[in-house]
């Protein structure tokens, strides 16, 4: 268990209560949509507008998560998390925040992914999916570069004497939308000698990448947010 502090700050600007304590929430994330198809499903999607990839290992490293909200106080919170984590582990604890007592009204969650100082890019993604020819060929999607992912949370209420959880899920079948399995075969790619060859997706430069400006527009609808009481 990794316990993490937290930083909050109010603004000047805004009158807000003085919250009365502090309410734990542990954080958990993993991924979702990554259920192996049917060999039927895989042949039909061969021509689809996305082409479908069985994921084998997805890590990401967030630096920061922040919230920011107003109600009965006033959130606006940032906490330092710096750590990779694994997305296909079984809900491994991530950490714990702690966010002022109150109820909150469509709050602004961001979390900030950047690769970190021991070369931990901010998100490592292996796959394989069913070339135009009817073989498996392999996939790696990766990023050298920080981004922000945006979410929200609709209502919230924290009490000092209860308990929360929040689980940060990343459906990795949306990773990929609007890329086909033919443009697929136009990306860059490593050919061995023999199958699979290895596609890649991955920016660490400044070069352009092809599909890298748009996976990455794709993570907006990758992660999503949910807060429950334990």
């Amino acid at each position: 268990m990794v316990s993490l502090a937290s930083t909050s700050c109010k603004k000047n600007s805004t009158p807000t209560k003085t919250a009365l304590g502090f309410g734990d929430i542990s954080y958990f994330a993993k991924a979702t949509g990554t259920a192996v198809k049917t060999a039927a499903i895989k042949s039909n999607s061969i021509l689809s507008d996305q082409v479908d990839v069985d994921w084998v290992s997805a890590t990401i490293y967030i630096e920061k998560i922040s919230f920011v909200g107003n109600g009965s106080n006033q959130i606006d919170t940032t906490i330092s998390v710096e750590r990779k984590i694994n997305l296909f582990s079984s809900d491994a604890l991530a950490g714990i925040i702690q966010l002022p007592t109150g109820s909150y009204k469509d709050v602004k969650v961001k979390l900030l992914l950047r690769k970190s100082p021991k070369s931990d890019l901010a998100f490592y993604l292996k796959g394989t999916f069913m070339n135009l020819q009817g073989q498996q060929d392999s996939l790696l999607v990766a990023s050298s570069y920080p981004f922000e992912v945006n979410l929200g949370i609709t209502d919230i209420t924290i009490n000092a004497s209860d308990k929360y959880k929040a689980i940060f899920s990343f459906d990795l079948d949306k990773g990929l939308t609007g890329i086909s399995t033919a443009s697929l075969q136009t990306a860059r790619s490593r050919e061995s000698y023999n199958h699979p060859i290895n596609y890649v997706i991955w920016k660490g430069g400044s070069q352009d990448e092809p599909f890298y400006d748009q996976v990455v527009a794709n993570w907006q609808n990758v992660a999503s947010v949910i807060v429950s009481k334990e």
